[in-house]
């Protein structure tokens, strides 16, 4: 049986690691092949998704420090809502940018 010390702690942030790689390798593929006709809205995703990165990359650092100092155990809540709150945002995140990233798929025609 696994116990709560032993679970997954890593499986959305790897997850989310993971995504972040496909969007940074797509962008510009996006970019080159959908140009202007490009969807405002995938246009507006792929252009934020920078600062998700540096958000998301921030509070995991935070949260693995404070996890390392005694000091900071005092607010244990703190973290796990701040981890709660980070996996949340990333499942969204994740959903939205798939959209964002079928869109232009579905609706404009490959250029030819």
């Amino acid at each position: 049986m696994i116990g709560t010390e032993s679970r997954p702690t890593w499986i959305a942030p790897g997850t989310a690691l993971a995504f972040s790689l496909l969007v940074a390798f797509l962008s510009p593929l996006y970019m080159r092949s959908f140009g202007q006709a490009m969807p405002t809205f995938t246009r507006g995703f792929l252009s934020a998704y920078p600062l998700w990165i540096a958000v998301s990359t921030a509070a995991l650092a935070i949260t693995a420090l404070a996890e390392q100092f005694p000091l900071f155990a005092r607010w244990h809540a703190l973290w796990s809502g701040l981890d709660i709150a980070l996996a949340i945002v990333s499942v969204l995140i994740i959903a939205i940018g798939l959209i964002a990233l079928f869109l232009p798929v579905l609706i404009l025609p490959m250029p030819g």
